[in-house]
């Protein structure tokens, strides 16, 4: 189940920027009455376009199960790198592995399965099922299959005062080769003056098989003007298989970015 996630979350890191708990505490936004946003989820989409080219060179992801009071008693951490080469094509890396502090990297190698979202979709085990986190509520060319309503919650969020909008979005998933559909509901903080996404929250439906819980956060650097980028990605839940249940949290933290070059420019 965790292996599974982190592959997943490998597709989110090299196929473009991802949507994204905050390490910072929420706190009420300033309560004095601000006009309606008209076309803020458009300028999220506008950022989400002018971004959809940086990519992480390094990624690690921790993954772990935890007890009944929330404590973790198994932990696997990996570790990648990702580089383009002069054609534009990404190749990433299982660089260490770690299983409860040993090294288990060859052991690894053996069964993380990395794919990009150039190579497709389409697993190559029939049992194998294959989820595009890189899809975005804000990816421009999918706007059909989104539904959002501003809410009236404001928040301050790192820095920035938030708006809350709630969203769904219908994308879709591989299951034994088959196209099933997929829907995201959750919550969206833009930042009310940009349009620049700060925090991502979120469900899916339906869940993997012998999950029975899934919550998803996405926490976006908006340190620099001139570059949005994922950081961090928290995904929590629980599942098991008849009485046996397992509550588990993988954390995936994303860092020195880099631009891929634009199609037009690949020679």
């Amino acid at each position: 189940m965790n292996k599974r996630i982190a592959a997943l979350l490998l597709a989110v890191a090299c196929s473009g920027p991802v949507p994204g708990p905050g390490s910072e505490a929420a706190r009420p936004a300033d309560p004095a009455a601000v006009v309606s946003h008209a076309g803020l989820w458009q300028k999220a989409v506008d950022v989400y376009r002018k971004n959809r080219n940086w990519y992480p060179e390094r990624t690690a992801i921790l993954s772990e199960v935890l007890n009944r009071r929330g404590e973790p008693y198994s932990i696997t951490e990996l570790f990648f790198t990702t580089r383009v080469d002069a054609g534009g094509r990404m190749f990433t890396d299982l660089t260490r592995a770690l299983k409860n502090g040993e090294d288990v990297s060859e052991k690894m190698k053996a069964k993380v399965e990395i794919r990009h979202q150039s190579d497709g979709m389409d697993p190559q085990k029939e049992e194998s099922l294959t989820v595009s986190l890189s899809d975005s509520p804000f990816d421009p060319e999918r706007q059909k299959r989104v539904e959002y309503h501003p809410g009236a919650t404001r928040l301050r969020l790192f820095g920035h005062a938030c708006r809350r909008f709630d969203f769904s979005y219908r994308t879709e998933i591989i299951r034994k080769g088959k196209t099933e559909e997929l829907k995201w509901s959750g919550r969206a903080w833009l930042d009310e003056a940009s349009g620049m996404p700060v925090k991502l929250e979120f469900s899916i439906a339906p869940l993997p098989n012998r999950i029975r819980s899934l919550w998803t956060i996405y926490l976006y650097d908006t340190a620099r003007h001139d570059r949005w980028v994922v950081k961090k990605v928290v995904i929590t839940g629980h599942g098991g298989f008849l009485f046996i249940t397992k509550h588990f949290r993988t954390t995936s933290t994303f860092g020195d970015y880099r631009l891929r070059p634009h199609k037009e420019v690949i020679k």
